[in-house]
């Protein structure tokens, strides 16, 4: 199974998915009713939108895998995705567990 998820009969192209296109950034804050998807603020200038990746792969980029997010939220999204790799999923598993 890839992580675009599907598994081995995925119908999509994957290459489509690739670059966050202002069409698929304006479905996703269609389908959010133009608010933050976490705290419900309303979006509009320096407040957002931000669109993080719900399933953590940076180059899916499938409406499904995106959230609409304001800037407070997306804070959070910044910090997780800076410690990425071996070392940082580890930091990331264990701030889940203990809360941080």
């Amino acid at each position: 199974m890839s992580f675009f998820g599907g598994g081995e009969t995925a119908s999509f192209d994957k290459k489509k998915y690739e670059i966050l296109t202002l069409s698929i950034r304006q479905t996703v804050l269609e389908r959010s009713h133009h608010r933050c998807q976490k705290c419900s603020v309303k979006l509009k200038g320096s407040n957002g939108p931000f669109f993080e990746h719900i399933n953590g792969a940076l180059k899916d980029n499938r409406p499904s895998n995106l959230r609409s997010l304001c800037d407070k939220c997306f804070e959070h999204v910044k910090v997780k995705e800076s410690r990425k790799g071996r070392l940082g999923s580890i930091r990331n598993n264990l701030g889940q567990v203990f809360g941080k």
